[in-house]
């Protein structure tokens, strides 16, 4: 994920937590400032926007110790703790100690003499005039300002190049290569795998035979792997098989309902034909008189009939046979047009035909030198467990780098995993661009945080504590 898209989630987040919140008013003139650092003065909005991410982080707490907790019970909730402190005090501590991260990194930003880009400067003011055309009645209503809003978006901005200016190539702190390449492989895995559902097409569970079926058809690519089948070409061939028996499924679907369509329809049509007969067998007397008596003057009609029709049918051949000839003339043209058309586009241009199409993304695709990779982070109990936590704690306890091909059964999703595990190291693109910027960001953020937090010391920052009483977390109502 990119450092932009790092902050879009983060405001998100933010946003989302704000659609329950509506009870704050609007900063009163001695409270409209949370803190001052030098020349600096923070808004209030700022700390009520801290508090907002504070109080979710918070419940999200709760709930994982407790599914069942009735989070829009306030009185509840303020008899709780979280890591030994009541809720409202955790949140406001919580939010205090990023108000100073906050006003540390604006000095230290401005201190270091780094810049915002053009391009930086663009992207927060996009950003943050797309969030307030969304969330603006939000955020007014929790007295969170656009102006506040801004600061805080550019804020992420100014703190990623500080973290970089310490943590980055040539930097004071700067990791190496070997330092990322052991975080990544104690809290990372490389893998390719294999899912086996044990569902069917509906999402129904399997019967023990079916279940069984899947099994052994695990087991046999298990097989395939450990004599050494190459991992991409056994999941090309699952896909194939499963690719195949979709294509099976519905095509036996669709003579279901065409038997259907064809039933319904003759039934119509006996239904038809037994009003008919009945009612052949009133009226047939009748016609048989008609007939006898109509016959005689048939016969007379025929013969004279039979000369004029000669006629008109030699006269209907010929031109029959001019129309023939301007419609093949016709016909040439159009399949020239047609012809253009197909290896042309619109504006003249050479036309990408869909086979072209498909061969271009199967090249694409090929040229991908991680196929059909994932990368899991190591789960816990905080962070939660993905796909799921027997599949991700075989793939950091079972699954060896390098080793044999790892089946493991996952209730949880339903299926059987085939799992490879290949070397973490060997993802280049770890050790680059954004990708090892957010790996940094992740071995030393706490690091950088409490560096920021002598910072704000050594800057002097003091907290209007007026502002502080005011604005009670509680305030801040979950409908």
């Amino acid at each position: 994920m990119s450092f932009n898209k790092n902050i879009y989630r983060k405001a998100l987040a933010a946003a989302t937590a704000l659609t329950m919140a509506f009870a704050v008013t609007a900063c009163g003139e001695g409270t409209s400032w949370i803190a001052k650092c030098q020349d600096d003065t923070i808004n209030s909005g700022i700390y009520i926007y801290y508090q907002t991410e504070a109080m979710s982080e918070a419940t999200s707490k709760l709930t994982k110790e407790n599914p069942d907790l009735d989070t829009k019970d306030e009185k509840l909730l303020k008899t709780l703790t979280v890591d030994g402190v009541n809720v409202s005090q955790w949140v406001n501590d919580k939010a205090s100690k990023q108000v100073k991260i906050f006003a540390a990194v604006d000095q230290k930003f401005e201190e270091l003499g780094l810049e915002l880009t053009a391009e930086d400067k663009d992207n927060i003011k996009n950003m943050s005039e797309t969030f307030w055309q969304y969330y603006s009645g939000m955020y007014e209503k929790n007295g969170i300002g656009k102006e506040s809003f801004g600061k805080i978006v550019e804020h992420d901005y100014k703190r990623n190049k500080v973290f970089l200016h310490y943590y980055g190539e040539g930097g004071e702190k700067e990791c190496d290569d070997a330092q990322l390449a052991a975080y990544l492989e104690g809290n990372y895995s490389r893998v390719k795998y294999i899912k086996f559902d044990l569902t069917d097409s509906e999402g129904n569970a399997l019967d023990n035979d079916a279940k069984a079926e899947v099994k052994k058809l695990a087991e046999e690519y298990k097989k395939k792997a450990e004599s050494g089948k190459n991992f991409d070409d056994l999941i090309k061939e699952y896909n194939d098989y499963k690719a195949k028996l979709a294509e099976e499924k519905e095509k036996e679907n669709a003579e279901v309902t065409g038997e259907a369509a064809v039933t319904t329809a003759v039934s119509g049509e006996e239904a038809e034909l037994t009003e008919a007969e009945q009612t052949i067998e009133v009226t047939g007397t009748e016609d048989a008189a008609v007939t006898e008596a109509v016959s005689g003057e048939e016969t007379a009609v025929t013969t004279a009939e039979t000369e004029d029709s000669e006629e008109s049918v030699t006269a209907a051949a010929d031109q029959d046979e001019n129309e023939a000839s301007e419609t093949e003339a016709a016909s040439e043209d159009d399949k020239a047009a047609e012809t253009t058309a197909a290896v042309t586009d619109e504006n003249g241009e050479p036309a990408v035909t869909e086979e072209a199409s498909e061969e271009k993304d199967e090249a694409e695709e090929d040229a991908d030198p991680y196929k059909n990779e994932s990368v899991f982070k190591k789960g816990s109990e905080d962070d939660g467990y993905n796909p799921s936590e027997k599949v991700n704690k075989a793939v950091f306890n079972d699954c060896k780098v390098g080793g044999p091909a790892v089946l493991v059964e996952d209730d949880e999703n339903n299926g059987l995993y085939l799992i490879q595990r290949l070397d973490i190291t060997g993802r280049e693109d770890y050790f680059e661009g954004d990708q090892r910027t957010n790996m940094l960001t992740e071995m030393f953020k706490d690091d950088f945080d409490n560096m920021a937090l002598e910072w704000a010391e050594s800057f002097g920052i003091t907290f209007n504590n007026a502002a502080v009483k005011r604005y009670d977390p509680f305030n801040i109502k979950y409908e």
